[in-house]
C-alpha cells in the first residue's frame, strides 16, 4: 500500500524559485524503542515512538522533489493516547502502524507551508 497524505491545493514550496506544487507527505520510518535502564534518568521516558517522514513536490512526477523532512518523537503515552483516539481505515498491524504515523502529523505537526491539518487528505 501506498499511505500518504496530500495537501488540497498547490503552495509554493520554494520562497527563492517561488516554485509550487501540491505537496505529498510519504512515510519513512516509524519505529518503537525500548530504552528502559539506558541513560542517566534510567527508566525515565523509557519507550519511545519516532515518526519520519519524507515531504515532496510533485510526488510521482518525473519533476518530483524532496522539499523537506517530518520528524517527531513521542513518548509511549503520547502514541498510546494518540491511537486510542484515532478512527483507522487500515486493518493489517503494518498498514495501522503507518496510517496512524500520517494521521498523528496530520493532526499534531502544526502549520507546514501554511496548510493546517484540515488541508491534508490521506489515503493508501
Amino acid at each position: 500500500m501506498s499511505h500518504k497524505l496530500t495537501s488540497d491545493t498547490a503552495v509554493i514550496y520554494n520562497a527563492q524559485t517561488q516554485a509550487s506544487s501540491v505537496l505529498t507527505i510519504t512515510p519513512q520510518q516509524t519505529s518503537f524503542n525500548d530504552n528502559e535502564g539506558y541513560g542517566p534518568m534510567g527508566g525515565a521516558n523509557s519507550h519511545m515512538v519516532y515518526i519520519n517522514a519524507t515531504v515532496w513536490a510533485n510526488y510521482g512526477l518525473n519533476t518530483q522533489n524532496q522539499v523537506d523532512r517530518v520528524n517527531v518523537n513521542l513518548t509511549e503515552t503520547q502514541w498510546d493516547e494518540f491511537v486510542g483516539g484515532a478512527t483507522l481505515s487500515s486493518t493489517g498491524s503494518y498498514d495501522s502502524v503507518v496510517e496512524a504515523a500520517l494521521l498523528y502529523i496530520k493532526e499534531n505537526h502544526g502549520t507546514m507551508y501554511g496548510l493546517t491539518s484540515a488541508d491534508w487528505e490521506y489515503s493508501e
